[in-house]
């Protein structure tokens, strides 16, 4: 293989070196390489340099675990310094905010269906019933029961009236 006196890799051989640095290139890739990489400048500087640089990018952004502990200790300062600045109010109806209006809905289902059915019988029937409503034709007739009476003692005079003129007395 030609030698590359530019400090670069050589461009068939590039992609190679990148899969001998991650270690995916079976032994006789690796041998051959290795053997060019003697031989080759630009290859082995590109090489060098992609051990002093491609570790950087695979290293994580992870913070420690004392980041975190003082991350989680803050917050709570924070949360605990704004649960202080509400009044208590607040504070008291704080706990049912993620079900109240749940909860307002349903009380709100059972008492109208409470006055559906307990109120029906509180507010009394609206129709009469079979047995006072021929009680309520026979009012009228009740109330005209002093005018039968009387009915009754015309028919007794009339009856006297008449056994009376039977008997010559008029």
């Amino acid at each position: 293989m030609a030698e590359n006196t530019k400090m670069n890799a050589c461009a068939q051989m590039e992609q190679e070196l990148v899969l001998y640095y991650y270690g995916e290139l079976e032994s006789a890739g690796r041998t051959r390489i290795e053997a060019h990489t003697e031989g080759c400048e630009g290859c082995r500087a590109s090489l060098k340099e992609m051990q002093t640089v491609l570790p950087l990018t695979d290293n994580t952004d992870e913070p420690p675990q004392a980041f975190w502990a003082a991350y989680t200790r803050e917050m709570r300062q924070k949360l605990a310094a704004i649960d202080e600045q509400q009044p208590w109010w607040a504070r008291l109806g704080s706990w049912s905010r993620p079900w109240a209006l749940p909860a307002i809905a349903t009380t709100a289902v059972i008492a109208i269906a409470l006055v559906f059915t307990l109120g029906k019988g509180l507010m009394g029937p609206s129709e009469v019933p079979p047995a006072d409503e021929a009680l309520m034709e026979a009012l009228p007739v009740a109330e005209k029961l002093d005018f039968f009476t009387h009915m009754e003692l015309l028919d007794s005079l009339e009856l006297l009236e008449s056994a009376g003129a039977g008997n010559g007395q008029v």
